[in-house]
Formats: structure tokens, C-alpha cells, sequence
């Protein structure tokens, strides 16, 4: 955050409430990364790192710890490679590409993007990541990850050495008419980990527009 982070959209006192959101957000995550195994359990992770650099973004001013966001801008650049691949290879194991990795990837690559100052930063690009944080938003809030057909399509093929979650409230397979085939990961039906979501989306896309008007 540079000087844009001063103005009126973003006043000082607002910092420490979206972070005390954001703080409850990796709370939420971590304890199901504790909880879980597989798939669920390395996505709640990267949730809880972005929980954690958001919560960080909003005390720290870029302005003030440009050192600190050097570091931020490598560490996110390669968790969201990691994620990427990932993303590639579990959708090529499992025989369907699925979209909550991806979502999960494309958040990391946000959060490499806010670590540039905001000097370099493209207002067009900007607006358009604020959108689709917009996007993001709404449909964690309203639960619509479950009535999307992409995020219910089963694999085409059983996964190969993937350990299946089941664990109320936590990401889990979606059966396949009975076969037991399933994704590693589906959309989450504990309204506390989807409004933790929307809300760590909601706070990405605040700081993001913060830095443009």
C-alpha cells in the first residue's frame, strides 16, 4: 500500500477492523487444516497464508515496509506457481479440471499482483481484478460454488491416490451416480467457511479499489 492507501476509502481506522475480520478468517482455516487431509487440507493452507498476507496488508503499509513486501511479492509468486501446477496435474490425475483449484490459484496470483506498488500497477487491470474479487464475493456469500455445474462435474475417471475428504463442514468428493468416484475438492457447505471466504475476497477487492479512487 502506498500513498493511494490514505485516502478516503481506506481511512486509518478501518485497518485494524479488516484485519481483525481477516485474522478470524485464518483462524477458520487453519483449524480445518488441522483437521483435514489431502487436497482439503493444502487448500485450507493456502487460505490461511492468504488470510495471514492480507491481515499483514492492511497493518503494514507498503509505504513503510517496502522490504517486507519484496519478500511477500516472492513467496506469493511461488505458491501461486505451485498452485498453478497443481491445479494442472490433479485436474490430469483425477481426469476433469476443477475450478476450486483454480480459484485458489488465480487468489494467489492477486495477492503477487498486490505486492507491487501501486505505482506499477495498471488501473485497468486493477478495476478488472476488482470485479471478479466482486464476483468471488457474492458467490461464496450466497453459496453458489454447489449450484454451479462446473463445480459439481465429477471426474471422467477414478483419482489415482487421492485421499477423499468427508469431514463435515470441509471440502469432499462428489460421487458419481453411486460409482464412488470423486473430486479431491468440492465447494464448501459450512456457511462459516464461505462467509470466511467471501470475506477474505471482500477484502481483497476493498484494498484493490482503495488504491484507484
Amino acid at each position: 500500500m502506498d500513498a493511494p492507501m490514505g485516502m478516503s476509502l481506506l481511512p486509518d481506522w478501518s485497518r485494524p477492523l479488516w484485519a481483525l475480520l481477516l485474522v478470524v478468517v485464518f483462524a477458520q482455516h487453519a483449524l480445518h487444516a488441522g483437521r483435514m487431509s489431502g487436497q482439503p487440507r493444502w487448500w485450507h493452507v493456502g487460505h490461511t497464508l492468504m488470510a495471514a498476507g492480507m491481515a499483514v496488508m492492511y497493518l503494514l503499509p507498503h509505504m513503510r515496509y517496502p522490504g517486507l513486501y519484496r519478500a511477500g511479492l516472492v513467496l506469493f509468486a511461488l505458491v501461486a506457481l505451485v498452485e498453478v501446477v497443481a491445479a494442472g496435474v490433479i485436474g490430469r490425475r483425477e481426469g476433469g479440471f476443477n475450478p476450486l483449484w483454480g480459484t485458489a490459484a488465480a487468489g494467489m496470483l492477486i495477492m503477487t499482483y498486490m505486492m507491487v506498488p501501486v505505482q506499477l500497477r495498471p488501473s485497468w487491470l486493477t478495476l478488472v481484478l476488482v470485479a471478479y474479487l466482486c464476483c468471488e464475493t457474492v458467490i461464496w456469500a450466497g453459496g453458489l460454488w454447489q449450484r454451479l455445474p462446473s463445480s459439481c462435474t465429477p471426474p471422467r475417471r477414478p483419482p489415482t491416490g487421492v485421499e477423499l475428504s468427508t469431514a463435515p463442514g470441509a471440502a469432499g468428493p462428489a460421487p458419481a451416480g453411486g460409482s464412488g468416484r470423486g473430486f479431491g475438492l468440492v465447494a464448501h457447505r459450512s456457511l462459516g467457511v464461505r462467509l470466511s471466504l467471501a470475506v477474505m475476497a471482500a477484502s481483497m477487492a476493498y484494498m484493490l479499489a482503495a488504491s484507484v479512487f
